[in-house]
């Protein structure tokens, strides 16, 4: 004679595995998410090695931020990644031949520029008439951008902390056909006394080759950014309230989000300029907290 599950044989059953399932299920997302993070922060490290590899090639300068040509269109700008693009051979799309837009269907995954815990690598934006996916270029995601404020603390520039000539980095740009113009700091590495503690590469997801780091207190609340979202900022975290840094002495690791202000790997708090409108890392972190994705 042949015996069947009871009933509640079955059901006791099936709530052990609705059970299994429900422990189960947020482990499985968790090791996901921290793939993701380990992913980027080997996507981070690439990037890294092909700025300093880039460096190494060109007597010790960095690359440029970008050269631009400001009465072409934006697009047209070759930026830091097109100069770091060679050593990694993995990232973003060569330009067009004909000068033009990539569409949506010729996005690709962004390689090492594309971020793993990002979704909106290739979102979409406007600036100056034109409509842009990825980073100002089209050419790349917007994930990563260098750190706009390195050096400024160490005087590197421009004494004024608020301008773009204060800090290490340089960049070039014309208009027509007038001279090319070199703007910006030391444009060198070594010049930086803390190289290992200065960020180089920060997350972000604004479209442009430099970051501030008062931009963690900006929320999205336009699509500007990529997404309107004002319970996320204009810096893009990975999760766990971390980000993702590299530094100039190549080394890369994820910190606190506000861990990053107290220890300024940005190069710009820990000596302020009297007069100066720049806010400090307590106003900023103030205002990170504000916004959900670093609560």
């Amino acid at each position: 004679m042949k015996r069947a599950f009871t009933l509640i044989e079955l059901l006791v059953v099936i709530a052990i595995i609705a059970i299994l399932a429900a422990i189960l299920f947020p482990v499985f997302a968790q090791a996901k998410a921290a793939a993701k993070r380990t992913a980027e922060i080997s996507n981070l490290k690439n990037i890294t090695l092909g700025v300093i590899m880039y460096s190494a090639d060109a007597d010790d300068q960095l690359v440029l931020t970008y050269q631009a040509n400001w009465s072409r269109p934006r697009h047209q700008i070759i930026q830091w990644k097109d100069s770091v693009l060679p050593y990694i051979k993995n990232g973003g799309r060569l330009p067009k031949n004909d000068g033009g837009f990539y569409s949506a269907t010729e996005q690709s995954d962004g390689g090492i520029f594309g971020a793993p815990t990002y979704d909106g690598n290739w979102t979409s934006f406007s600036d100056s008439g034109n409509n842009y996916r990825g980073d100002m270029t089209s050419r790349f995601p917007r994930a990563y951008a260098l750190n706009a404020d390195a050096g400024k603390n160490e005087n590197l520039g421009d004494s004024d902390v608020e301008s773009e000539d204060a800090t290490v980095w340089q960049r070039a740009y014309t208009w027509d056909n007038n001279p090319i113009y070199v703007r910006g700091g030391s444009g060198s590495a070594s010049s930086l006394e803390n190289a290992a503690g200065t960020a180089m590469v920060v997350g972000t997801r604004t479209p442009y080759p430099n970051f501030n780091s008062r931009y963690f207190a900006y929320r999205c609340d336009t699509n500007w950014c990529g997404n309107a979202n004002s319970e996320l900022s204009y810096a893009r975290g990975m999760g766990t309230k971390q980000v993702g840094l590299s530094f100039f002495d190549g080394h890369v690791k994820s910190m606190n989000g506000f861990k990053t202000f107290a220890d300024d790997v940005y190069g710009m708090y820990r000596v302020r300029v009297p007069g100066s409108n720049w806010p400090g890392a307590p106003a900023v972190t103030f205002y990170m907290s504000q916004i959900g994705e670093w609560r």
